[in-house]
């Protein structure tokens, strides 16, 4: 579960989102913040993964709050929830180090985008760096694809992804066994390890396809893929 900390000086705002967070699956919330003692003391003991923020209160600048979780929860995510819309704000918050922006009034649809996009990356991160491990360019761009996921679905292809392959690819899957690896796809489609997972995740980024991890018998756990339910 990805633990959402709300600090938002509107109770009855706050109480929205906090609604809104609770539709979706895989987040729960564990605290609400109204004024800066609150926030402070929240961010201290709940250690959120995630903080809804607001950047208009009486007593504080939700700018200045955003520095001082950079300083003291460097592991914390930021997405600033608020009615500002003043450039210098944006970009301000942006070079602050801020996940995601959205402007109030904030409907539920646009929300669950919103939290469902930051959920793949919350998930690849705590993938590639679980043990401590470096990263390579691969884990790098799978990490921004699955955090990218904002444009046109159908007509945004990043780099190292051909409209062709893929749909040749899906077509492959679409007669596999429920459950495959890089590796069996790689064999299959006639295709290297690494294209075959390149793929995968790129799938993955755009909600075609599910990962997850199997833990065999022998050897290391395995990273394992499988097509979405479809409507």
């Amino acid at each position: 579960m990805i633990r959402v900390l709300i600090i938002e000086d509107d109770l009855r705002i706050a109480q929205i989102n906090c609604r809104f967070v609770e539709k979706i699956e895989g987040f729960e919330v564990v605290g609400i913040a109204t004024d800066k003692q609150q926030a402070n003391d929240h961010l201290d003991i709940l250690e959120p993964d995630l903080v809804l923020l607001d950047l208009y209160f009486p007593d504080m600048n939700g700018l200045e709050l955003l520095q001082h979780i950079q300083r003291k929860n460097p592991l914390t995510d930021v997405i600033i929830i608020t009615a500002a819309k003043e450039f210098d704000t944006v970009r301000e918050a942006i070079r602050g180090g801020v996940y995601d922006f959205m402007i109030k009034p904030v409907v539920f649809e646009r929300f669950q985008e919103k939290l469902k996009t930051y959920q793949r990356y919350h998930q690849q991160m705590q993938l590639l760096g679980g043990a401590n491990k470096q990263v390579d360019q691969e884990g790098i761009d799978q990490l921004l694809w699955s955090s990218n996921d904002r444009g046109d679905k159908e007509t945004y292809l990043p780099k190292g992804i051909d409209k062709i392959t893929s749909e040749k690819i899906l077509a492959i899957i679409q007669n596999c066994p429920e459950v495959l690896t890089a590796e069996e796809l790689g064999k299959r489609a006639g295709f290297s390890r690494t294209t075959a997972r390149r793929y995968l995740e790129y799938f993955v980024g755009k909600g075609e396809m599910v990962a997850d991890i199997s833990y065999g018998t022998v050897g290391r756990p395995e990273r394992v893929y499988q097509r979405t339910q479809q409507p």
